[in-house]
């Protein structure tokens, strides 16, 4: 006779290919946690059912290398043919049948739910009403609880977005979670508009929200208060106790599981009497019933979980197994198990219900309560010497940009003497998609060397790039006076004191060294060019102000190795002053003067003269075709992207009031914003970007418009942000 156990085992198995009986490597989904966690039972409650399966010759046991779980063998389980043939004759009917629907984002795959469907179904109904806050403790079952309504929710049509925080995560990682668009916009507040656009009636979940830093906290602040206040679509955040954010939002608490359905978690292969005492012992508390295991002393009654973890679970591994377990609990995030300093202990941890994968199986981290305990144990200079070890490690292995800031973490965190040489190594390296590492590793920094002159300055330098006044201004006080003026500029410029950024400016230019001074006008004079928007007239201000900056360059104390990159830049502001001075016989001048500068020239003049077939296209002497043609060849000549992609976004902007189709056309052609990309010149191409998909795509440009402000205010470019931020207040 086959027990439900058994039936729901075979179930499960016969979902993976036969291929993987001869494999080296396999799923972790065929190992025993893989099959308890989907199945959503214990470890302990399959070892009878697959005992029994076996005798039966229904699944097969052996041993082998389990993707993710180090380099030992381990056991994984094969359905055999007698067992698949059972299977198609005795398909057993689950509970509930998983739905159809689309759930973005890395949702953790969650087996059945036990003794849950009362409270998903009172969520359900109050989700209708009002976004929620579920609220409990470590291990109790929050992120399952919320797995299930998902499924529900899922089920009836709704679209399901899921993401997981951690102490670095802002609301852009956590939008990029969701896979709402690419790109996406940078700005929080452009984030909050296209997500309230573009979320209409779909649910956004959360998960671990109490582990983002004060640091990021703000922006989903406002968030749940404008989702709460004005949208259709719900958000669900998830978070441990105590909580004291998102007071908007109904709070939820989970509680343990009744006695009955903890014992039904505990499988049906043991008495059901000696099931209930041991659910009643251990709180009906999820997280504790999954590491129970038959051999442990059961509490004499109902025990503190975290006591239970201390007291029992992890008295049961030996030294070395506890060593490895800390060295692991001190990571900050998921990590990709294979580049663990203990990756050969992961397989034992597993095994042991320790650990939470994430949905691909292969980023791991300790269970958030056993890690919690683990900590706890440890003085400060014990956690020093733990981070010390793990900082040797990431430092000797190839990372990625992630783990190039877990290992500055541990750096931070072990207190190098050298922090500020470190972060200052990343504060030009780092790119822009993981500001969001950088600005809480700095906060910790400060942590410990709170008077820092150099940590407030770096924290301002990282809040400029992210264009977050509010922190600069928070810091700048405690910066070193000869830096002080760099962030004044940057606060000057983000609030449109044009007249003060200048001054400020001008300023910084005073007693520097001429070669200095040549490289600072010829980037004002540029940065001045830019400082626009395409449907816009330049001003005469501004044009007088491009003639001054040109005025101070001194060509002959321009370093000899830089003087043939100067004048490429001098030229080229030249050749777009003449065009917006309406002087076409100058500009044309200049870009047929470009042979005689003695390089390789054919890139360059294609440029000026992409620029000047576009100013004749705008005055209607030569047609959108002979345009197009031209702008294709003068692109393709480009050795630059950034370049190429200026030269077609000059005849996007120039197409917008002519074409709209076509201009649509062209934009497509454009390379998206790249993350990794840091210069004024990109950042200025970033910004015209948005503006234009602002025209191009108009149901996003609320969302378009603010990105774009905040770009070339990043950038420098005070008017064309000033004068965006008109025409955003008149949309609003």
């Amino acid at each position: 006779m086959i027990s439900s156990s058994q039936k729901r085992i075979l179930s499960w198995l016969s979902k993976f290919s036969s291929d993987l009986e001869n494999s080296w490597d396999v799923t972790r989904d065929i190992s025993l946690p893989g099959i308890a966690d989907g199945l959503g039972v214990v470890r302990s409650a399959l070892n009878l059912p697959l005992k029994k399966l076996q005798q039966s010759e229904m699944v097969f046991r052996r041993q082998a290398h389990v993707v993710g779980g180090g380099t030992r063998k381990r056991q994984v389980f094969h359905i055999t043919s007698k067992g698949r043939e059972y299977i198609l004759e005795n398909h057993p009917v689950s509970k509930k049948e998983k739905s159809q629907g689309i759930i973005f984002g890395n949702r953790p795959i969650m087996g059945e739910v036990i003794g849950r469907d009362d409270l998903t179904n009172s969520l359900l109904e109050t989700l209708e009403k009002s976004s929620l806050l579920v609220c409990g403790l470590p291990g109790i079952g929050k992120t399952t609880v919320v797995c299930e309504l998902s499924e529900k929710l899922s089920s009836q049509g709704t679209i399901v977005r899921w993401a997981n925080a951690n102490e670095f995560s802002d609301l852009y990682d956590i939008c990029n979670q969701w896979q709402l668009l690419d790109p996406l916009p940078r700005d929080d507040t452009a984030l909050q508009d296209l997500i309230l656009q573009i979320t209409e009636n779909q649910t956004l979940v959360v998960d671990d929200v109490h582990l983002i830093s004060q640091r990021h906290i703000s922006p989903f602040e406002e968030l749940s208060k404008r989702i709460n206040q004005s949208s259709k679509a719900r958000i669900v955040f998830i978070g441990r106790e105590p909580m004291n954010n998102f007071s908007s939002l109904d709070k939820i608490q989970i509680l343990p599981l009744e006695d009955q359905y903890g014992a039904q978690l505990l499988g049906d292969e043991q008495n059901l009497d000696e099931r209930l005492l041991i659910s009643k012992r251990l709180g009906g508390h999820p997280l504790a019933l999954q590491l129970y295991q038959p051999e442990f002393d059961l509490p004499e009654q109902s025990i503190n979980v975290q006591r239970y973890v201390e007291e029992i679970v992890l008295l049961n591994l030996d030294e070395q197994q506890k060593d490895s377990l800390n060295l692991l609990s001190m990571e900050p995030i998921p990590i990709f198990s294979k580049n663990s300093l203990v990756s050969e202990s992961i397989g034992i941890f597993d095994e042991q219900a320790l650990l939470r994968w994430s949905s691909n199986n292969l980023n791991v981290e300790v269970n958030h309560l056993i890690r919690n305990v683990r900590r706890s144990f440890f003085d400060t200079s014990q956690q020093k010497k733990l981070h010390q070890k793990l900082s040797d490690h990431w430092q000797g292995i190839t990372r990625n940009i992630q783990e190039d800031m877990i290992l500055l973490f541990h750096q931070i965190s072990s207190g190098d003497p050298n922090t500020i040489d470190l972060i200052e190594n990343h504060l030009d390296s780092i790119s822009t998609n993981k500001s969001n590492f950088l600005a809480v590793l700095i906060e910790q920094a400060l942590e410990q060397n709170p008077n820092s002159s150099d940590l407030h300055y770096f924290a301002a330098k990282v809040a400029a790039q992210r264009c977050e006044l509010s922190v600069i201004k928070n810091h700048i006080d405690k910066v070193d006076e000869a830096k002080k003026a760099e962030l004044n500029l940057q606060i000057a410029i983000f609030e449109g004191r044009t007249q003060d950024a200048e001054r400020i400016f001008l300023q910084s230019l005073e007693g520097q060294d001429p070669h200095v001074v040549n490289k600072l006008a010829i980037s004002a004079a540029s940065r001045r060019i830019d400082d626009r928007i395409f449907d816009k007239k330049i001003d005469g201000e501004q044009i007088i102000e491009v003639k001054k900056y040109l005025s101070r360059i001194d060509l002959n104390k321009i370093k000899k190795e830089i003087k043939s990159t100067a004048v490429i830049a001098i030229t080229l502001i030249k050749h777009s002053l003449a065009l917006l001075e309406s002087d076409i016989e100058t500009a044309e001048q200049l870009s047929s003067s470009v042979g005689e500068l003695g390089l390789d020239a054919e890139s360059l003049i294609f440029n000026l003269r992409s620029k000047e077939i576009i100013y004749r296209l705008k005055n209607k002497d030569v047609s959108i075709q002979e345009t197009i043609q031209f702008i294709d060849k003068a692109v393709s000549v480009q050795d630059n992207q950034i370049y190429s992609d200026s030269i077609r976004l000059n005849l996007v902007e120039a197409l917008i009031p002519i074409d709209s189709k076509l201009a649509s056309q062209q934009f497509k052609l454009l390379s998206k914003p790249n993350d990794d990309l840091k210069s004024d010149t990109y950042y200025r191409y970033t910004a015209r970007w948005w503006f234009c998909k602002s025209y191009i795509e108009p149901q996003e440009k609320l969302t378009c418009l603010r990105e774009s402000i905040s770009i070339f205010k990043k950038a420098g470019c005070i008017r064309a942000a000033k004068n965006l931020e008109s025409r955003l207040h008149s949309f609003i």
